[in-house]
């Protein structure tokens, strides 16, 4: 018990010693006590808000390194756009008839065209081919056949 009534004591002192409330914050009391600070912090937001964007666009501007980059910017696109081909340009490899037809190839015509780019690239595959061969009779086949 003794060490109890030892640990109350001590609780008490230190609780005394050491102000445990929370702090508030009294505005007013510091308008007043800093009339100075009050009109800075009152005024700075709209100062930055309409002044420090313009200072800082027209200072970023004015740098020799950021009209260098920005020339450089429009070099490379320029050049980007003369050195590659457009749709027209591209050199496009002539598939062979058996590619021009294959399900995947004959979807993506029908896809970007509908029935007429469907039929379009079934009558160049046959364009590709050329004339078409005489066929092989069945009497041909089987004299083949038997030697």
């Amino acid at each position: 018990m003794n060490e109890q009534r030892d640990e109350k004591w001590l609780d008490e002192l230190i609780s005394k010693a050491i102000d445990t409330s929370e702090p508030k914050f009294d505005a007013e009391k510091w308008k007043q006590k800093h009339p100075r600070e009050f009109q800075s912090l009152v005024k700075s937001p709209s100062r930055w808000s309409s002044q420090s964007r313009f200072a800082v666009f027209s200072i970023v501007l004015k740098s020799r390194a950021v009209k260098v980059a920005a020339a450089a910017v429009i070099i490379v696109a320029i050049s980007f756009f003369i050195a590659y081909p457009g749709p027209d340009e591209q050199g496009q490899v002539e598939k062979s008839p058996a590619e021009m037809v294959t399900a995947m190839s004959l979807r993506m015509a029908y896809h970007h065209g509908g029935m007429e780019a469907l039929e379009k690239q079934c009558d160049e595959a046959v364009k590709l081919l050329g004339p078409s061969r005489p066929g092989s009779s069945l009497a041909d086949l089987y004299r083949d056949l038997n030697g």
